[in-house]
């Protein structure tokens, strides 16, 4: 069972790997366009249809997702025929629909991706399906079991009929060209978060910068705007004051601090981070671990296992040598 939750469901998908893992194909399965396709007339059959190839996952996505109430069956479906014939749920599933006709523009991306990572950690495991649904603005990416849910609705950017109500630091986040980052970065934190304790911000700041590392690494990517989900302005503002950065982290006594209220808005969305400039972005944790980790691995020839393996943050910090 994957462990963590912050974003949500979007294909199911079976992975197909070679013999010689030379080759992976993710084969997505949509959830949401199956589901909106549920009415009176073939209610029983349709959700028998789909409980075949995903058991128990309806109650899931109603439970989670929707935060639907299915006393009985009698209300579940009545509460069903409601939710996929409401006029904001098929307007907004009719946007899903025309910014992603079918899977053929992502897959490849997903395919390369996960291709990579296997590639690294060959004895990991890969999501078993990938499932797309229409999560009506509650996550963007999820995982059940070992399949990993994609909520489509949170890729469609202004054609979301909530973008006008979202926080604008938040807006740059409704874009399809990041929607592998936030997979991967899923994935891979519930395959390592386990064996990485956290007791401080460094420690956090490390592991974070891990996972951005190899999230580039399999995304075979510069660009660090689609690794970190930032704005290009945002990475130009990151870059011009790296070293600023670096020297209010040290000067606040922060990096050993335990405090998690003092350092959250480093790894998480926020308008800005705390104690660093309004015009500072939020997660600014993000991009310091990155940083650190590209310069340790400059100066190392660990490979990604025993990367992933050195839980002892101090030793990569000072054999980072970083300094910027």
């Amino acid at each position: 069972m994957k462990f963590i939750k912050t974003l949500l469901i979007f294909f199911i998908l079976s992975s197909c790997v070679s013999e010689d893992k030379s080759n992976v194909e993710l084969e997505f399965y949509r959830f949401d366009h199956q589901f909106s396709e549920i009415n009176e007339n073939n209610y029983e059959d349709k959700l028998s249809e789909i409980e075949k190839i995903l058991p128990d996952f309806v109650d899931y996505y109603l439970n989670n997702h929707i935060g639907m109430f299915i006393e009985n069956d009698s209300v579940k479906k009545s509460n069903i025929l409601s939710f996929t014939s409401f006029e904001d749920v098929v307007l907004l599933q009719e946007k899903i629909n025309n910014n992603f006709p079918d899977e053929s523009e992502i897959s490849g991306k997903f395919n390369k991706a996960f291709l990579k990572y296997l590639s690294f950690f060959p004895e990991k495991e890969l999501p078993n399906k990938v499932i797309t649904i229409n999560s009506f603005g509650s996550n963007g990416v999820d995982v059940i079991g070992n399949n990993i849910i994609v909520g489509l609705d949170f890729y469609i950017g202004d054609e979301n009929p909530m973008y006008s109500s979202v926080y604008d630091y938040m807006k740059v986040r409704y874009n399809k060209e990041f929607m592998v980052s936030d997979v991967l970065e899923y994935w891979i934190s519930s395959d390592f978060l386990e064996n990485s304790p956290s007791t401080n911000f460094l420690d956090d700041l490390i592991f974070k910068g891990k996972v951005m590392y190899i999230i580039q690494e399999c995304l075979s990517s510069e660009d660090i705007a689609v690794i970190l989900r930032y704005s290009e302005e945002s990475v130009d503002w990151c870059n011009l004051y790296e070293d600023k950065i670096w020297e209010e982290i040290i000067k606040s006594d922060l990096l050993y601090s335990s405090d998690e209220k003092r350092y959250r808005s480093f790894f998480y969305d926020a308008p800005f981070t705390k104690g660093m400039p309004i015009e500072s972005p939020g997660r600014l944790g993000y991009f310091v671990g990155l940083k650190i980790i590209q310069k340790y691995m400059s100066n190392s020839d660990e490979t990604f296992k025993e990367l992933m393996k050195n839980t002892n943050s101090q030793d990569i910090l000072l054999k980072s040598k970083y300094k910027p």
